[in-house]
């Protein structure tokens, strides 16, 4: 099976990741702190994060979980991203 081109990924990709990156970052975690609460990878979260990876509803309310963060949290987050603010 081919591998899934992710080079040109859809902005809501890029802008969720931007977004948990931001989140992560505002809590001073590094991406192993984060994938050790959340129950995944370093490599996972850092693949979301550069949106190379399009997580499910359960992954990214486990990374929310383990940052401590909300949803409200997350879409502060997005829509700074769309505002170009977390460039």
């Amino acid at each position: 099976m081919p591998r899934a081109d992710h080079s040109n990924p859809p902005d809501s990709l890029r802008l969720l990741g931007r977004a948990l990156r931001a989140l992560r970052e505002d809590r001073d975690l590094k991406q192993i702190e984060l994938a050790t609460a959340a129950s995944t990878t370093e490599s996972q979260v850092s693949d979301i994060e550069r949106s190379a990876n399009n997580p499910g509803w359960i992954l990214v309310a486990r990374l929310l979980d383990g940052m401590g963060a909300t949803v409200a949290d997350l879409a502060d987050a997005y829509g700074r991203a769309e505002r170009g603010e977390l460039d």
